[in-house]
């Protein structure tokens, strides 16, 4: 047998407020009453932690700043909600001057490349919506990556309107303002790795094309535990050498070898067609003549 599931009750406290003096004693003998009123105002849906509206929760969001010119990137965390009202109700892309966020921002002008909603999903360039949508996608969409050839899935994505129920907005640096941000502009972060194709090379270092890109290529140090340091280069890619140089001589003497093969078999292949043709003529130009001599006889 199974017992029945009463409804939680919540104990509230109520006073009686009356206003006319002919019932202030009446008011006065009543005392506080407590009565039972069944909580029907939270759901289970409301009390899952995935889905539940935390208002203090619902005002924090992060900034994901980055600057391209340096190569930095800093979070900051913002509690204040008059300090992301410029930024909301925005598209991507859009260009915004952080002002607004304090006297450090001054005259710094952001641009809004992305976000991600509570929830993990990201925003997507090109759905003009402020909320979550379902999307078919395939290889080349933003937001989807396909783990067979020619997959296509419905994902969910954010879209790309700005709203207070994102948790994280990606910020870049357009331009710069009058002071240094810590640990953002007065930082510099160098590229792990170098340009590893020949003409990028050139271009990188202003090279000719009589210099040798192999003495230019940027090399990084390698430490391992307990292991000598040993530097690495990458291998660089369309270099011109002369065993290349070579091979592509090669290659376009094959093929003239073999177009003047192709050539002279079929001028061989016109002859013997002439002489067979020829000979298949002579044959019936000589029936031809004995018909005619025996119908003289």
């Amino acid at each position: 047998m199974t017992s029945k599931r009463h409804k939680p009750y919540t104990h509230v406290t109520v006073l009686l407020h009356v206003t006319r003096p002919q019932s202030l004693a009446k008011a006065a003998e009543l005392k506080k009453s407590t009565i039972q009123i069944p909580s029907t105002t939270t759901s289970s849906v409301d009390k899952h932690p995935r889905y539940r509206l935390d208002r203090a929760a619902s005002v924090k969001m992060k900034l994901n700043i980055s600057f391209p010119a340096n190569g930095s990137q800093k979070i900051i965390e913002i509690d204040d909600e008059r300090k992301l009202r410029p930024f909301m109700e925005k598209r991507m892309g859009t260009e915004v001057a952080g002002d607004a966020l304090g006297d450090e921002f001054k005259g710094y002008l952001f641009k809004i490349t992305g976000g991600n909603d509570k929830q993990g999903f990201p925003m997507k360039q090109g759905v003009l919506l402020p909320t979550r949508t379902r999307l078919l996608l395939a290889d080349g969409h933003s937001c989807y990556r396909p783990r067979r050839t020619g997959e296509r899935k419905r994902k969910s994505v954010r879209g790309a309107i700005t709203g207070q129920d994102l948790a994280v907005l990606a910020l870049s640096i357009v331009k710069q303002g009058e002071g240094e941000l810590p640990g953002l502009t007065d930082t510099v972060v160098p590229k792990r790795l170098g340009p590893k194709r020949a003409t990028k090379i050139r271009r990188f270092f202003g090279l000719d094309k009589k210099d040798d890109v192999r003495k230019f290529v940027i090399r990084r140090t390698v430490t391992k535990e307990g292991k000598q340091d040993y530097t690495k280069a990458p291998k660089i890619q369309r270099l011109v050498t002369p065993q290349r140089l070579q091979r592509k001589r090669q290659r376009v003497a094959i093929k003239r070898r073999r177009a003047e093969a192709a050539r002279d078999a079929a001028n061989d292949y016109a002859k013997l067609l002439a002489g067979r043709v020829h000979e298949e003529k002579a044959k019936r130009d000589e029936l031809r003549k004995r018909r005619a001599s025996s119908m003289r006889k």
